[in-house]
């Protein structure tokens, strides 16, 4: 990855940060959602391990987010 890829994909980890908190769901709650490990989404969200494409897809799913909208905004907190 280059770093332009590796600041957009913190970007977008940051962006569904804050669409979590503006939808006052926490990180638990998350994790439950997607029947996944709180551990794992817990270390994705935090940035300590590298968040698998299928992971962000379904995420933005349980947000009822499209995925443009998460890149979009992702790249404007890169512009900022």
């Amino acid at each position: 990855m280059t770093k332009e890829d590796d600041a957009l994909q913190s970007a977008i980890i940051d962006q569904i940060n804050a669409e979590l908190g503006a939808s006052g769901i926490s990180m638990k709650q998350l994790a439950a959602l997607l029947g996944k490990p709180y551990d794992s989404t817990r270390n994705y969200l935090k940035k300590e391990r590298s968040m698998p494409l299928g992971f962000f897809l379904e995420i933005a799913g349980a947000l009822n987010l499209d995925v443009t909208i998460i890149v979009e905004r992702a790249k404007q907190r890169l512009e900022q």
